[in-house]
C-alpha cells in the first residue's frame, strides 16, 4: 500500500494519506478511519525513529478484521514489547514521573487505546519485523481490500509476509 526509506521526507504524512484514502474507499466510518488513522501514523513514526529502512505499510482482510502492518528492515523487537498495556493507573504513575507535558513516550499507549489492545509485533519470515493493529471488522458484506494501487514509492518491493 505504501513504502519508504531512511530518506523519505515525511512518511508518517504521506502514509496517513494513503491508508485514510484506502479505508474510505472500503466505506469505512468516519471514526474509524480517524482513530485507525492515527494509530497506524504512531507504528509509521516509530518504524521510522527506531528501526532501519526499508518500510511498508499493508492492509489486509483477516479472520473477519481489516489489519495494517508496518513493517520494517529491523529484526529487533522492542524491549518494552507490551510495556504500553497499562492501566489507567500506572499510565498516571507515569505522567506523574515524566510530566503530562511531556512530548514523548506516549505513542503506543495511544495505539493500545485506539486498538483497544489489538495491536503487537511479530517476526517475519525474512528475519525482519512487522507492527501490526487492528483496525475494523471486515463483514463479508463489505468489499475486499483493493489490490495495491501506484502509490509513492520509495524502494523496490520486498516479499509480502505468507498468512
Amino acid at each position: 500500500m505504501y513504502r519508504w526509506t531512511d530518506h523519505t521526507i515525511n512518511p508518517t504524512g504521506e502514509a496517513r494519506a494513503v491508508l485514510r484514502r484506502v479505508l474510505k474507499d472500503l466505506g469505512l466510518s468516519g471514526d474509524v478511519i480517524s482513530d485507525g488513522v492515527l494509530a497506524v501514523s504512531e507504528l509509521v513514526a516509530n518504524a521510522h525513529e527506531h528501526a532501519r529502512g526499508p518500510y511498508e505499510v499493508h492492509l489486509r482482510s483477516a479472520a473477519g478484521r481489516y489489519i495494517c502492518e508496518i513493517h520494517d528492515g529491523d529484526p529487533l523487537l522492542p524491549m518494552d514489547l507490551y510495556a504500553t498495556a497499562l492501566s489507567q493507573a500506572e499510565v498516571a504513575s507515569v505522567e506523574a514521573a515524566t510530566g503530562p507535558l511531556d512530548e514523548r513516550g506516549r505513542g503506543l499507549v495511544i495505539v493500545n487505546e485506539l486498538a483497544r489492545g489489538q495491536w503487537g509485533y511479530h517476526l517475519t519470515d525474512w528475519g525482519t519485523k512487522a507492527a501490526w493493529v487492528v483496525l475494523a471488522e471486515a463483514p463479508a458484506a463489505r468489499k475486499p481490500v483493493a489490490p495495491a494501487r501506484s502509490m509513492p514509492t520509495c524502494t523496490s518491493r520486498s516479499p509480502r509476509p505468507r498468512w
